[in-house]
């Protein structure tokens, strides 16, 4: 809420006091109008602040459980998996996780949290976008890349500044968009490259659903908040877990102990729902990621692809030499190599539907109708 200094305020109330006399002196009947316009005026603004003071102390008033209790995440379970191909045990470990999570939906606590770990490029930060379009569709994916909170001071920078600091006024990168709307799915990416303190503040927020955003002093409701946590360390430990051991409890707790290891705090491990692998993904789920990819690709100028010969997605996968490195992250900057050119032609023919094929001699892809 915007604040102005007392001599504004002055001037405004006798701005007003002189344009009520000067209306008085014309018009004597409107006097009593304006009183009950600025009793009305005056009981509006009484009741939003009394309204905004309830919001920050009562989960019920900043969030609507009964509403998260209707949602259902199930349903979009399928559409989940069509997106994010090879994951299918841990797509359903995340919605069930949820789901749950909603069902006892109340103030105090979060739905759900969930670690990702697994090497770069299979699919963890493009799961958490997609879980955040099919859980809440008005609210837009809150991405924090944690390489970007290596200091102590970064923890400022996530609950806000205390007042009188730069940059108290647009609070905390992660608090004030809360604030703002607290039906959120948040990514805490690259999360083991946070300094140790900004892993501190999760602590009450994963275990209470709220904490008290410094820069404005109002407290902060994540209680309609899913939160994901990726990561790249303790794959090949969890690999081993997941090799011997089939009971998700039993992986859970097991995990907790590996990502210890590698240099988590027990107490903040325990505070996450799950903690799930997502591993490198095989030949065929390849193949699908790369369909997925040409589709989106062509779709963005207006052509559905109908058809990709199997040629071409071999193509794509014989020249992603850096999979092993980079996962599937950089199969959609070869895919755009591949067949851009072939787009141009496809405009330049004023086709909305194609089928793509490879031509053996030149190595180049081909448009038909």
């Amino acid at each position: 809420m915007m604040k102005l200094h007392p001599f504004f305020m002055v001037m405004i109330v006798l701005g007003i006091v002189t344009g009520m006399y000067t209306v008085y002196t014309i018009f004597p009947p409107s006097m009593p109008l304006l009183f009950v316009g600025s009793l009305i005026g005056l009981f509006v603004r009484i009741n939003q602040v009394l309204l905004e003071k309830r919001k920050q102390t009562d989960a019920g008033a900043a969030v609507d459980f009964a509403r998260l209790r209707t949602i259902d995440l199930k349903c979009y379970a399928g559409w989940i998996k069509e997106n994010v191909r090879g994951h299918d045990e841990v797509v359903d470990r995340v919605v069930s996780r949820i789901q749950q999570g909603l069902a006892v939906a109340a103030p105090g606590q979060v739905p759900a949290a969930f670690m990702l770990s697994g090497p770069t490029g299979t699919g963890k930060t493009f799961l958490a976008e997609i879980v955040a379009r099919a859980l809440y569709k008005e609210s837009e994916l809150l991405l924090l890349r944690m390489n970007q909170y290596k200091s102590p001071q970064d923890v400022f920078t996530l609950i806000g500044p205390p007042p009188g600091y730069q940059g108290y006024e647009i609070g905390g990168a992660l608090t004030r968009p809360v604030l703002e709307n607290p039906y959120r799915v948040i990514l805490l990416d690259e999360f083991e490259k946070a300094h140790i303190d900004v892993q501190h503040c999760l602590y009450n927020i994963l275990d209470r659903g709220q904490c008290r955003e410094k820069s404005s002093g109002r407290t902060v409701h994540f209680s309609a908040c899913v939160f994901f946590a990726t990561c790249n360390c303790g794959v090949d430990a969890l690999r081993a877990i997941w090799k011997k051991t089939g009971d998700p409890a039993l992986r859970n707790g097991r995990a907790r102990e590996a990502m210890a290891r590698e240099g988590f705090e027990r107490p903040l491990l325990a505070r996450f729902s799950d903690i799930l692998l997502m591993d490198q993904l095989d030949p065929v789920e390849i193949a699908e990621v790369a369909c997925l990819q040409i589709a989106k690709h062509w779709r963005q100028y207006g052509i559905e692809v109908a058809y990709t010969s199997p040629e071409v997605l071999i193509e794509a996968i014989r020249r992603n030499v850096e999979f092993q490195d980079y996962g599937v992250r950089q199969l959609a900057n070869l895919i755009r190599e591949i067949t851009t050119p072939s787009i141009e032609e496809a405009r330049r023919l004023g086709a909305t539907r194609v089928r793509l094929s490879l031509d053996e001699k030149t190595g180049q892809v081909t448009v038909t109708r």
